[in-house]
């Protein structure tokens, strides 16, 4: 099992300690590096053991028709919707997938959920992750069948969210995505806090890892065994979920607009902070995946390291990762 620290891209190498043994010193074992729908720079690839590809908030209006597409230019729709049409959806996400491999990653993940920014900023809001995942699986099926030997150039792992789609709260998810998915090259990175922000009791941190595992015990294990990676983080948003004010979105709002507006909602949502209870590693234990990225947020990298460490240092330094 490798543990690793999430990073972007666009930031800059000169701001992780890569000096000496740099990252072995603090327990990581690589990135999983955050990639552009551009060539990702040569320098990045030694230390990247995985990535997350580029995701758009909401590519299921994109590929619905929902989108309006005269909204966009071409480099803002990349992130909200993949294209202004199916066409210009699937060149994107080829694009993504193809710049990606070229690092050679162990594994791409690629978020499977949708944001319906009609209902963002609703308490209770409508689910409708079968029709969401009925046509995730359209989308992937037509990407991938366009690339050489029908295919995807990396292994994609599937991520959960807490918006319509896959959530990894039911075996029934899995199962449709295994059926309904034309290729084999697939497999699941769950995301502990994105599960988290689906529970109505996640208050705190014992609670949420008490209420996961009984959700893990759930699952057969064929599912258990595609779920190669995990973002581990903390998310116990419950009394902001059940007690923010809800707004209507306003009508004629363009897109862009609502997800400036929905921005500081969906932070208070999903906090992506450090655990501090040791618990957490039964979590890991449980679904023992090969990969296990600490997907901290900050405002700075040092901000990013410092709660990396600590959630890290949870699992001692037995680990093989210190070796």
């Amino acid at each position: 099992m490798k543990h690793l620290l999430s990073y972007c891209a666009f930031q800059p190498l000169e701001d992780l300690p890569l000096n000496g043994e740099g990252l072995k010193d603090i327990g990581c074992d690589g990135v999983e590096l955050i990639t552009l729908f551009e060539k990702v720079p040569s320098s990045y690839k030694s230390i990247s053991q995985g990535v997350h590809l580029p995701f758009a908030i909401d590519w299921y209006s994109g590929w619905t028709g929902r989108a309006d597409p005269e909204e966009f230019n071409e480099d803002d729709v990349k992130y909200i919707t993949f294209g202004r049409d199916r066409e210009e959806m699937m060149k994107n996400i080829r694009a993504a997938m193809m710049f990606a491999s070229e690092i050679d990653p162990a594994y791409g993940v690629f978020h499977a959920g949708s944001t319906d920014l009609d209902t963002a900023m609703h308490r209770e809001r409508y689910d409708n992750s079968r029709a969401v995942l009925e046509v995730f699986c359209e989308m992937m099926n037509q990407a991938v069948s366009g690339l050489k030997g029908g295919e995807p150039p990396l292994k994609l792992a599937f991520e959960n969210l807490w918006w319509s789609g896959l959530k990894l709260l039911d075996p029934w998810e899995y199962r449709y995505l295994d059926s309904h998915l034309e290729f084999d090259n697939w497999g699941l990175c769950l995301d502990t806090g994105h599960l988290m922000n689906t529970l109505p009791d996640a208050y705190d941190e014992q609670t949420c890892i008490d209420r996961l595992l009984e959700i893990f015990g759930r699952y057969p294990d064929e599912m258990k065994e595609r779920i190669g990676t995990m973002h581990l983080h903390m998310s116990t948003s419950a009394e902001y979920r059940n007690t923010f004010e809800p707004e209507e979105r306003p009508r004629g709002e363009k897109m862009k607009d609502t997800i400036a507006r929905i921005y500081p909602h969906v932070k208070k949502i999903d906090q992506h902070r450090p655990f501090s209870n040791a618990r957490c590693k039964l979590l890991v234990d449980f679904l023992s995946p090969d990969f296990v990225t600490h997907e901290m947020m900050g405002p700075t990298t040092e901000d990013v390291l410092r709660d990396f460490i600590q959630q890290r240092a949870l699992f001692g330094r037995n680990d093989e990762s210190y070796k």
